[in-house]
């Protein structure tokens, strides 16, 4: 089967929240001039399809590198999300909820990625924390989305805790996969996942190259 790439490109206009700095490439040598193209790419570790590791958010927590290849490598389904605005969702607003397994990886389409590069893309729909319990109850691999977090987005929040779903999912060991490419197409669908993050030493997280394929029947 073919794979599917879910991985944003990434470069100077890569998404990430508005609080980080844009990620910068910058060009240390040339073919001709030194023999060998050269670049150096500065970023925060949270820019464009990327993995949240529990020390993201949890004092002491483990490090992206420590993540667990079960976690990241995983047959999972591909969950449509009904909302087209910022508010939270819950089971009630997911289709195909009914064919989740235990364990498995969970791809929700919010179908925000065609909003990246707009105001819009940073005023995305969350879940919301019963959901999170839900899908922590049924032990799944890894949470992975189109939007900038599982989060209620930075300019809405009150003065509670800024990252509950966060907490929540990593707290359980759940890595958090954020900013993916657009997965409309596979809404319903089985699928094997693959999802390896730079194995940044004590890293609270890092860029990821995220693909998929169909599982057949």
């Amino acid at each position: 089967m073919t794979w599917i790439d879910l991985t944003r490109p990434f470069d100077a206009d890569a998404e990430h929240s508005l609080a980080l700095e844009d990620p910068r490439i910058e060009t240390l040598g040339e073919v001709g001039e030194s023999g060998a193209n050269v670049q150096r790419v500065t970023f925060a570790t949270h820019t464009g399809t990327h993995v949240d590791a529990p020390l993201h958010v949890l004092p002491g927590g483990s490090t992206v590198d420590e993540t667990p290849l079960s976690r990241l490598l995983a047959e999972g389904v591909v969950l449509g999300v009904d909302a087209d605005g910022p508010r939270p969702v819950g089971v009630e607003d997911l289709r195909g909820f009914d064919g989740l397994r235990d364990g498995d990886a969970v791809i929700l389409c919010f179908g925000w990625a065609t909003y990246a590069g707009t105001d819009r893309y940073h005023r995305y729909p969350w879940l919301s924390t019963e959901l999170a319990d839900r899908l922590v109850e049924r032990d799944v691999a890894l949470v992975a989305t189109d939007t900038l977090s599982p989060d209620e987005p930075r300019e809405l929040r009150g003065d509670g805790d800024p990252y509950p779903v966060h907490r929540q999912l990593l707290g359980a060991g759940v890595p958090v996969v954020e900013n993916l490419a657009d997965p409309s197409g596979l809404v319903g669908e089985r699928v094997e996942v693959v999802c390896l993050p730079l194995k940044l030493r004590g890293g609270d997280g890092a860029p990821a190259r995220v693909a998929v394929r169909r599982v057949e029947d």
